[in-house]
Formats: structure tokens, sequence, C-alpha cells
């Protein structure tokens, strides 16, 4: 997914250059102008270079400060009473008339603990503000580029025991798009999406879902590193959702060779060989609004049954339709009784059974079908036809007696309320 031109973008980058093997980075600089917008903060990281331990952090609207020599970067209190809080503090290491040039790698000192990802059941419906956080030590610069509206830093760092990360920060000024329709969640008795922080309203507190915005399309790109024999399966995975739509709102692309999850530029569906996670999703979003602005799907290649190629091809084709559920923001619905959704876990026959079915073409599932509509689109959502629900971490919800659920399935996940599961 490309980002929309609405973000107007005030970071000036001087590019990166290679000399020799070492490679030469250049501070950003912004923009004086600017310094008293808002700004949307996003971060990812993963350990060791790699997705055997890939989480978000919390996304953050943002202000900066200039206080002598150094910008300081406070979280905006959203309406809040009291004191903004202090994120970061980054050097200012030369200014001119118009800008001043920013040591990020000092600056970013830590990742916050709390996923952008969450829901009202392992939170609650009062914004806590958790600001537990790994401390990075030993950091340095990879790169530093301009993606569009983004400022993309990425940097190499250790905590305190040892282990390596790559942090990902996206940086932009904040704009929320004017044609998103924000949904407001009431509870998760009926339905589940992901779900923003709470924020403080008149009258209490209220929470949105997080999903895309259904004023463009929503583009999937395919990692070039996802085998020819199974590109096809990944795309009907991916499209079965317009049928639960109704139109043709997600498209699917291949991604350019040297582009993978996570990319500032595409939602990407990464194709990973070894790991010791199963396949999985993670979105990021608008903090304020819901509005989901980057997905990173891994598809784990190891989960796959063993079998023939139409049969590989199909429980893939169930656990993409799975993934690209929870990118576009829905929760787990493992309510017992008839197969309602692709949103919950099978045993192997039903899992291919679903496959089969998306392969021929036939109509979403009920549940689906309703409330991506209802969200998304608007429609109207008649309870008394609905399927039941029940979602992760609700008392007696479990699609199976056991915590994990069986390698078969092809997904990663527990039956609890974790802001690591699929």
């Amino acid at each position: 997914m490309r980002l929309p031109h609405r973000f107007a973008f005030v970071l000036l980058l001087a590019g990166a250059s290679l000399l020799g093997q070492a490679m030469v980075v250049q501070p950003a600089s912004l923009s004086k102008a600017a310094l008293e917008e808002p700004f949307l903060l996003q971060v990812n990281y993963e350990s060791d270079g790699g997705h055997e331990d890939f989480m978000t952090s919390r996304s953050r609207i943002v202000r900066f400060e200039r206080e002598g020599k150094v910008l300081r970067m406070l979280e905006d209190s959203g309406g809040r009473a009291g004191r903004p809080r202090l994120l970061a503090s980054i050097p200012i290491r030369h200014e001119s008339s118009a800008r001043v040039e920013l040591d990020l790698d000092a600056g970013f000192d830590k990742v916050y603990s709390e996923e952008d990802r969450t829901g009202e059941d392992y939170y609650g419906r009062v914004d806590k503000r958790d600001y537990e956080a790994l401390r990075l030590i030993d950091r340095r610069t990879l790169s530093v580029s301009r993606h569009g509206p983004l400022l993309v830093f990425d940097q190499e760092a250790w905590t305190r025991d040892g282990e390596r990360l790559v942090v990902h920060y996206y940086l932009s000024r904040y704009r929320p798009d004017p044609q998103f329709q924000r949904f407001e969640m009431k509870n998760l008795q009926h339905f589940g999406f992901y779900e923003t922080y709470p924020q403080r309203r008149a009258g209490g507190w209220v929470l949105f879902a997080m999903k895309f915005s259904a004023h463009e399309p929503i583009v999937f790109a395919l990692s070039s590193a996802i085998p020819e024999r199974y590109r096809s399966a990944v795309r009907d995975g991916v499209l079965y959702w317009n049928r639960a739509l109704g139109e043709p709102l997600l498209r699917v692309v291949d991604a350019p060779a040297d582009v993978r999850a996570p990319s500032p530029d595409h939602n990407v569906i990464e194709w990973v060989t070894s790991g010791d996670y199963a396949s999985t999703s993670y979105i990021q979003s608008d903090p304020l609004t819901g509005q989901i602005l980057h997905a990173h799907i891994f598809v784990l290649r190891e989960t796959m049954m063993d079998g023939s190629p139409e049969q590989q091809n199909d429980h893939l084709r169930y656990i993409v339709a799975h993934e690209v559920g929870h990118a576009l923001g829905l929760r787990h619905n493992f309510a017992p009784g008839p197969v309602t959704t692709v949103m919950d876990y099978f045993e192997l026959t039903q899992i291919l059974r679903i496959g089969r079915d998306i392969r021929a073409g036939k109509p979403a599932l009920p549940y689906d079908r309703q409330v991506i509509r209802y969200v998304y689109l608007g429609e109207p959502l008649d309870l008394d036809a609905l399927p039941p629900f029940c979602t992760d971490g609700q008392r007696g919800c479990s699609p199976f007696p056991t915590p994990t659920p069986p390698e078969s399935l092809g997904i990663r996940g527990n039956a609890r309320a974790d802001h690591a599961s699929d």
C-alpha cells in the first residue's frame, strides 16, 4: 500500500551513500516551521534482524519542544489533564535559519512495550498509559530515508540482556484522513475488532475499531520469496475478503524484489521458511481514529501440511484468509457450533474444506460477511441473524481443550489475551 498524499511531509533528508563497504548515513533535518505541528510516530522492531520476535510498539501523536540544543519529543496529551510525557530528548547537531539537524540515534534510546494492536478484554476501557520500555544500548543508525510522507529511521541496538534488535521508526506530520469513518466499539458482545487504546471524551471513554479506510483500495503485496506454486493460493486467501465485502476493495500486487516485511510502503505478505512461531500478522493504526496504516503478515512454510500440492494450497488459502482477516482488524471468533467464519481454529479436515470453498469461489462465511460489511461499509447488522461470537480471553472461550492449537492449523495463537498472538 502506498501511503496517501494527504500527509504533508516536512522532514527533509539527505540521502545515504556507500563508500566502499561502509554506509555513511546523513542525519535528518526538521523544518523549524513544523516544530509546533503534531506528528505521528509508529515503531516496530524485530530480534536479530529476523521475524522470530517481531513486535509493534504503541503508535503515538507527538509534539516537539525546543530546549537549548535539544529537541524534546512529547506525547500529545489528547485532551487529558497533566503534563505531556517526555518520550525522547533528541540532540540538535547543527541548525540553519530554516532547519535543525537531528541526532535521532542518540535520542531514540528505548522502545515502549505496549503493542499497537490491543483490545478492551486485555487492556480495559480506561487508558492506563503503561510506559514500561526496553532500554536500548550500543545503538547505531542503519539507515535514514524518505518514503513519501514518512521519515523512516532504522536502528540497530542491544538490550541490557544482550539481545540484538532492529528497530524501525516511521515519523510524519499528523494529518488524519478526513474521509475515514471511525467506528466506535461499544463492547465485544456480538463481534470483535482490534481497538484503539481508550480515549477520553465528554461523558466517558471511547474506543474505535482498527480498520482500513473503505474509500481507497486496500493493497497487499506478495513477497518475491513466495514460491510460484503457492502464489495463486495466497491471492485467493486475500481476495476471499472481497466476497465478504461484496465489492473489490482488496487488491493483490507483486512486491518489488527488494521489499520485505515490515515495509513503510506496502502491506507485505512475507514468506518465512524457518522460525519459532507459525503464521501471524500485525497492524499499526492512527491511534486516535483507528485507521490502519500498515499491515505486516508472515506466513511460515513449516506449518503447512504435508500432502498433495492441492491439499497444501487449500491449507494455505485458509491460513492467508485468516491472517488477512486479522490484518483488516478482525479478532478471533471461537464460538462453538457450525462453521461461520475463517477467524476460528479448526481441525485439518475442516481447514481443507474451507480452502476448497475459497478456491471454488463460494460465498464468504456468514459471520465474516455480516461483520465486515457493518464495520467497513456501514450496512445494517441484524443481531438476530448474526452467528454467535466469543474471542480470546473471554471466560470459557477456547477453540481447543489445550492452550495451543494443533500444528496442522498453520497459524500461531493461544486461546488467551495475548498481544503477540496471531
